[in-house]
């Protein structure tokens, strides 16, 4: 399933994470790709917002790799995984690690760069957003996944104004 969203202005991008964050299923895998500057992060701020993460302490994790925030009243699978894959350079940097180190194992993951992961995340069911310039103030934001698995995501996002297309 595809669902592509015009994203006009900060308040806009903040009111879709918001929405996204809400439906996402317990243990979602995001992965978010864009040019620098996109917006990934600012969309990111909005998810671990509606998670129940305090925003202002979502940052981009470029030189840790991964940042890991404890949502409010939760503890173990009630945190949020923000990885960012930007300076990595293969895939062999991540066999490195413990896959329960960049990939949360009980709940929600969102990665930024996930170009460099995607070998070692065949079979795992991921939400694809990607982000792009699309005039002055403007970007789009096109979504791909398993209905299945992320449908509360695009039937929450679907009746949102400044839909561009669906399929």
């Amino acid at each position: 399933m595809t669902l592509t969203l015009l994203l006009d202005g900060l308040p806009r991008t903040r009111a879709i994470g918001l929405a996204l964050g809400r439906a996402l299923p317990a243990r979602a895998l995001v992965l978010l790709s864009g040019a620098l500057g996109a917006g990934k992060t600012t969309l990111i701020k909005a998810v671990c917002e509606a998670l129940g993460v305090a925003p202002q302490g979502v940052i981009s994790p470029t030189y840790t790799l991964v940042n890991v925030y404890p949502r409010a009243g939760s503890a173990g699978a009630g945190t949020v995984y923000h990885v960012d894959l930007f300076r990595l350079e293969s895939p062999d940097a991540l066999l490195e690690l413990d896959r329960d180190d960049w990939l949360h194992p009980q709940g929600v993951t969102l990665i930024e760069w996930p170009e460099i992961a995607r070998p070692l995340l065949a079979g795992e069911p991921a939400l694809e957003v990607h982000l792009t310039d699309s005039g002055p103030q403007q970007r789009t934001m096109t979504l791909t996944g398993d209905a299945a698995v992320y449908g509360a995501v695009f039937g929450a996002l679907r009746g949102k104004p400044g839909n561009a297309d669906e399929a």
